[in-house]
């Protein structure tokens, strides 16, 4: 019995252990010679014998792609996209988040990472609004406090909620899956719209992954 204790515990410290020494790697890849991101590029990250075991997936509009909680090793980093050479290169995590740019040449050939699932979801890093209601989907309000309800695929940070379409009266937020809003005055039908990120700081750089924008009508004040 003692000896089926202490390897349980084993266990549990090497899990424990694992878990402490995961950390994120973000990656940008840009058009080589020049400024600009490239969005679309699949990319993955593995080893040479498979380089998508740790994931594969499309970078974002501002050509970043994100791959959270890895142990610490040396992974292979493979990016590809129509119409640049592929490139590859090799890296080693540990038990504090890193950041990698690569960039890309125009042509083609090269090493190729194929992505796989949904597209929409791997072009917004991973990060993706599955559902969105107001007051859990009720057609009134009985008054303009009103909660909004929030699912999502990916890690997120901050959340923003408006009538309006381009948020310009609001700010972000710190994240909550069930936040308040209150919606403008006057009775009618009210349209919200959200947006969720993940947003961080690294070696002096801000790292943004967004959403894509969803809405959701309520009526106030209506018989």
């Amino acid at each position: 019995m003692k000896r089926i204790l202490s390897v349980i515990s084993l266990a549990v410290l090497v899990t424990a252990a694992q878990v402490a020494l995961a950390a994120d790697l973000r990656i940008r890849v840009f058009e080589r010679g020049a400024s600009k991101p490239l969005a679309g590029v699949s990319v993955c990250l593995g080893t040479q014998a498979r380089i998508d075991q740790f994931g594969a997936k499309n970078t974002d509009a501002n050509g970043y792609v994100v791959f959270e909680s890895l142990p610490g090793a040396q992974l292979l980093v493979t990016a590809s996209r129509d119409g640049y050479m592929g490139e590859q290169e090799m890296m080693v995590t540990s038990n504090s988040n890193r950041m990698l740019v690569l960039s890309m040449t125009g042509g083609g050939g090269g090493p190729i990472c194929h992505t796989t699932g949904n597209s929409s979801a791997q072009q917004q890093g991973g990060l993706q609004i599955t559902g969105f209601s107001i007051n859990r989907g009720a057609a009134k309000a009985a008054s303009r406090q009103v909660t909004l309800d929030i699912s999502l695929s990916g890690a997120v940070t901050q959340y923003r909620a408006s009538e309006r379409p381009d948020f310009s009266d609001t700010d972000w937020h710190d994240y909550s899956a069930v936040p308040g809003f209150e919606l403008s005055p006057g009775n009618g039908k009210k349209r919200v719209y959200l947006q969720v990120r993940r947003h961080s700081e690294m070696n002096d750089a801000v790292v943004e992954t967004l959403s894509q924008v969803v809405s959701d009508t309520i009526s106030v004040g209506e018989n």
